[in-house]
């Protein structure tokens, strides 16, 4: 595929490169302070290559197509996230299929596996019709039927920002996955992709994605329309996180590949995308794919010996108010309620979108 890069249009925010003016955000001492303290033994950024990644197929007017159906139907709509939905669950919510692509079929080749963990991403680029479709949480049946909890087609010569419009109707607590994006930020899921096409090519010309520990609690900046952040204070989902620009990357013995990934650090960044257990990059996830591998070109472990102290987030404005809730992302409750238990609600009382009369109740 490597006609298809780079993704999106060349003026697109994540095709830009930094033009190394930007200002530094008041608070980027404190939140990378917290990624360091957030990265095992305080090494730099860990790439997920093998899970919890995305993998990308490949599609033409021959491929077989598939009329997604809604997966959300399937789950116990008391546990979870599903909960804050449940209310306005009514013939109009999209029940996470967008309406971009609800009523059309999907081309998916026969090859297609999801990402085995739970997330099950896959994203699919039709190089017919330039079009791109991201489904989250997604599985086949015995009979060739595909199921997903989350859905969304765009344009891949596009700007590769979703807008408002796209998740017109979402509400405070809700997950953006209801309404389409297969990001919890609300960005396209091949967004700051790394790919193995282009690494073997020895140049990154876009930003990167990357996920964190301690996303903040309902505030995002753009280019993201929306947050699964739980930590309040925490980075705003969309920020960007520069490496130092006049750092010596020769100092730190990396491997051609990390070194290329390094570079794109220091000219493009890395966006904010969603909340990981460790602070993480994303390259395409190989396995479905026979004739690929990340084998002998990048390690997962590649870019630790560059620590976050040499990195940076970038000013992007006043954040936006709003996000799902995180007591109802799995393994976000823990470390909500701890939160609470050790500052108490002083903090979240300042925070309007929270309604602390209902925290008893979940």
């Amino acid at each position: 595929m490597s006609a298809t890069f780079p993704f999106f249009a060349p003026d697109s925010f994540w095709n830009r490169p930094l033009s190394g003016h930007e200002a530094i955000d008041p608070q980027s001492k404190r939140w990378i302070q917290s990624l360091h303290e957030a990265q095992t033994g305080g090494m730099g950024f860990h790439i997920n290559l093998h899970s919890w990644t995305i993998p990308v197929f490949a599609a033409d007017a021959a491929t077989p197509r598939h009329r997604l159906k809604p997966k959300l139907l399937r789950c116990n709509l008391s546990q979870g996230h599903v909960k804050t939905t449940e209310p306005k669950l009514d013939k109009n919510h999209p029940l996470g299929i967008h309406a971009s692509v609800r009523l059309s079929s999907v081309p998916i080749p026969d090859c297609a596996v999801p990402d085995g963990e739970q997330d099950a991403h896959m994203s699919i680029i039709d190089t017919t019709e330039r079009r791109v479709y991201d489904l989250w949480q997604c599985r086949r049946d015995g009979s060739g039927n595909w199921y997903t909890n989350a859905a969304i087609v765009y344009d891949l010569d596009g700007p590769g920002v979703f807008t408002p419009s796209d998740i017109a109707g979402i509400q405070k607590d809700e997950s953006v996955h209801f309404y389409g994006p297969c990001r919890a930020s609300g960005v396209p899921a091949i967004a700051g992709l790394v790919m193995r096409e282009e690494i073997l090519s020895g140049r990154i010309k876009h930003k990167l994605a990357f996920a964190c520990p301690v996303p903040g609690l309902q505030r995002y900046v753009s280019p993201a329309t929306w947050t699964d952040g739980w930590l309040p204070g925490g980075i705003p989902e969309g920020s960007t996180i520069r490496l130092d620009p006049s750092l010596d990357l020769d100092r730190f013995k990396l491997g051609p590949a990390a070194k290329i990934i390094a570079r794109a650090l220091q000219e493009y960044g890395a966006v904010l995308v969603d909340y990981a257990g460790a602070v993480t990059l994303y390259g395409e996830l190989l396995e479905p794919h026979r004739d690929r591998t990340w084998d002998g070109i990048l390690a997962e472990e590649d870019l630790f010996p560059i620590g976050f102290e040499h990195f940076a987030v970038l000013h992007a404005g006043t954040p936006s108010i709003g996000g799902s809730h995180p007591v109802y992302h799995q393994g976000l409750s823990r470390l909500f309620y701890e939160y609470v238990e050790r500052h108490g609600t002083a903090e979240l009382e300042k925070l309007e979108p929270w309604r602390l009369d209902r925290l008893a109740d979940f």
